[in-house]
């Protein structure tokens, strides 16, 4: 019954979020409750079960903690210091402001998750930017919601959460740790391979190299500067959890096992909350009320991630127990196809799963399955949640319904019809690629 559950869960999310429009946590409690149902007389049990475990599992703190950092994060300007920084470095380039845009949605990736609110954030400084300096609407519009997928291709995420949650997952043995390190890797090739594109959209649009908007690259480190210290907070953990830090402070007569109590998911948002604190300390002052309106104005937002996450949790525990894992499995093992086409099967599943769906709840539904059926082909299981999630990134940049398209397309004053093809040649298909080249191994990253 588990591929019931599975089919269940799609239908009633498709039904209540796509369709009617509800919110996205009311959609996913609906189909918690409705994927239970799938385990006829044992429901009940299997509903209580899943909920206990969803609401003990740290994931779901870490996913609400990371909110409160972004919140914090965002109050102090940091994150718009970054972009002055990167404007001095590649604002006086040919089609200097795309590149920019590029970088500055990185780096909202590494704070929030949200393929929406990258758009939004990023979008809001950038895409003007872009127009004035010769880029058309319609290449501003679908690069910022191109690059909205770095929300959920570098870490933090709560498509991660969702996935490192589930039982069949952590049954691999796959720590959040691995996972945090391993996405930074893959994410950086997304990054990669999106600054090539503006690199190639440069050449053809002939875009040309104008005055940097900001100040030279030694004024805006001067004036900046403390907010690289952000990258301490993703740095710290890293570094006490692997390589040989780690191996140091954990040989006997140092601090030991207590070292590997160190959780990157969780120790992240804080270490960076605090940064951003620190740093942003003299612009903070005078303004707690603000900073407080903007806490009680992310209420809801706390809310949607938080019911979201326990809802995705509790449905994947319930899938998993039905055995949607293993039957999906015996389905890709019984087709007898090669290994570099069942990746493929499973990458463009995942994709065509993540159109109507938000990323959330994609990884709810065949999050857990697709990483165990490409664990079962031989890849890494570390390897295989980042392949799963940088399929799941192409939510935002996926027609019709992405949410970013319209965001870009509405701030670019562009038809969001104009940049459907374009999408999917350059953000879609590729990224296919991308995910496809790390399930088999050709693209390195750590595990």
């Amino acid at each position: 019954m588990g591929v019931v559950a599975l089919l269940i869960f799609i239908a009633v999310t498709v039904l209540l979020n796509v369709l009617l429009k509800r919110d996205i946590a009311e959609a996913l409690l609906v189909a918690l409750v409705a994927t239970s149902l799938a385990g006829g007389a044992q429901a009940p049990q299997l509903l209580w079960g899943a909920v206990v475990r969803a609401v003990s599992n740290d994931v779901t703190f870490a996913g609400m903690a990371f909110v409160f950092m972004g919140v914090l994060v965002a109050q102090t300007g940091l994150i718009g210091r970054l972009i002055h920084i990167f404007d001095a470095v590649f604002g006086r380039l040919p089609g200097g402001a795309a590149y920019v845009s590029t970088l500055g949605s990185a780096a909202v990736g590494l704070v929030a998750g949200s393929t929406a609110g990258n758009a939004a954030t990023v979008g809001s400084v950038t895409i003007p930017w872009m127009k004035e300096n010769g880029w058309s609407s319609r290449r501003a519009a679908t690069l910022v919601a191109g690059n909205s997928g770095l929300g959920v291709s570098l870490p933090p995420n709560s498509t991660m959460f969702i996935i490192l949650g589930a039982a069949p997952v952590a049954a691999l043995g796959v720590t959040g740790g691995q996972v945090y390190v391993s996405l930074l890797v893959a994410g950086a090739y997304c990054v990669l391979y999106r600054m090539l594109v503006v690199w190639l959209w440069t050449r053809r649009d002939r875009i040309p190299a104008v005055a940097s908007r900001g100040q030279s690259f030694l004024q805006a480190v001067r004036e900046g500067w403390t907010s690289l210290l952000i990258f301490l907070g993703i740095t710290i953990p890293v570094l006490l959890t692997f390589g040989p830090i780690f191996d140091y402070l954990s040989a006997p007569g140092r601090v030991g096992e207590a070292i590997s109590t160190v959780s990157i998911i969780v120790h992240v948002p804080i270490l960076i909350s605090l940064i951003a604190v620190i740093e942003g300390w003299n612009r903070l002052k005078g303004r707690w009320g603000e900073v407080a309106r903007a806490m009680r104005a992310e209420v809801p937002q706390f809310a949607t991630v938080g019911i979201s996450l326990f809802a995705a949790l509790a449905a994947s525990d319930i899938m998993s127990r039905l055995g949607v894992g293993k039957q999906l499995n015996e389905a890709l093992v019984g087709s007898h196809l090669p290994k570099p086409l069942m990746i493929l099967l499973v990458a463009v599943l995942c994709i065509i799963v993540a159109t109507p769906l938000s990323s959330t709840a994609t990884a709810a539904a065949i999050g857990a399955p697709s990483v165990v059926a490409l664990s079962a082909l031989g890849v890494p299981p570390v390897v295989a949640v980042c392949t799963v999630l940088v399929c799941t990134s192409t939510e935002g940049a996926s027609p019709p319904v992405g949410a970013p398209i319209y965001l870009a397309s509405g701030m670019a004053e562009v038809d969001p019809k104009e940049t459907f093809v374009p999408l999917i040649v350059w953000f879609v298909v590729p990224i296919i690629g991308i995910a496809w080249l790390l399930g088999m191994g050709w693209l390195p990253i750590p595990h």
